[in-house]
């Protein structure tokens, strides 16, 4: 059944069509652009941060984020059939909606992007997003957060998008400190 899940969960066309990546501040701090429903784009957000490390550092400290990330109750791999996972992910602390459990399907291109997908949820209508890693002729990694999120709550998506937009600020943040602090602890790529 699980098989199935994955093949069915691939085929869905939102899967790796994200928007182009926007440019960092000046601060070290992600960047951030809301996609609103009624430009006509997917509803959803993205932030974007130039990280000095190798892709495979930031790579690395992408998947090891998932593993520490404060509003992640688990997350465990439910199958893994090469560059495809089934994922099952529990959140925590979501304001309103408290917990929820969701069991999503991730197509990794190795160190240069993660695209995941909504396959079940007992809270969410719809989630899906990618990270994208772009090496940069300096030696720096642009890593790219886009996601969506579609509660299926009689919400405004823009207080949605806000409460979204603060979570992957955060988690590039995470990601940028630990590829950044390991890259400066090795003197060559993993």
């Amino acid at each position: 059944m699980l098989a199935v899940l994955i093949g069915l969960a691939i085929v869905e066309p939102a899967i790796g069509q994200q928007p182009a990546s926007g440019q960092q501040q000046a601060s070290g701090q992600p960047s951030a652009s809301g996609q609103q429903a009624a430009s006509g784009q997917q509803p959803g957000v993205k932030a974007a941060i130039d990280i000095m490390a190798s892709p495979n550092y930031v790579w690395d400290a992408v998947h090891q984020e998932r593993a520490h990330d404060p509003d992640l109750s688990y997350s465990k791999v439910v199958q893994q059939k090469g560059n495809r996972i089934l994922i099952e992910q529990k959140f925590n602390a979501l304001p309103v909606i408290g917990e929820a459990t969701c069991l999503m399907v991730q197509e990794e291109t190795p160190s240069k992007r993660i695209d995941y997908k909504l396959v079940k949820s007992d809270k969410f209508k719809d989630m899906s997003g990618s990270w994208v890693l772009e090496s940069k002729s300096d030696g720096t990694t642009r890593l790219e957060l886009y996601s969506m999120l579609d509660t299926g709550m009689p919400y405004s998506q823009g207080i949605i998008n806000s409460l979204l937009q603060d979570k992957i600020n955060k988690r590039l943040v995470r990601v940028k400190t630990a590829a950044e602090s390991v890259a400066q602890g090795k003197t060559s790529p993993l």
